[in-house]
């Protein structure tokens, strides 16, 4: 994974790579690693498989992600009175 650091007014941002492993899916949200191996599982996020390794590796479509978020913003503009 790649991991650019930018330092802004003393605030530390990490941008990432379009695809995560994860393991650091699983730290950037704040869920157990068992958790998020069940939503791949179950087909609730965007996955790419890694070929030709002896299992496959497992790879979080960060991008797929934003474009949803973006998408369901755009249905859900009164989300703000929900909270």
């Amino acid at each position: 994974m790649i991991e650019h650091y930018k330092e802004s007014k003393g605030v530390i941002k990490g941008n990432y790579a379009p695809f995560v492993t994860i393991e650091k899916f699983a730290d950037l949200v704040g869920l157990s690693l068992d958790a998020v191996k069940g939503q791949v599982k179950n087909g609730k996020l965007p996955v790419m498989q890694r070929v030709g390794l002896r299992r496959g590796r497992v790879f979080i479509n960060m991008l797929a992600l934003e474009k949803h978020a973006e998408e369901q913003a755009k249905e859900h503009t009164n989300w703000k009175s929900s909270i």
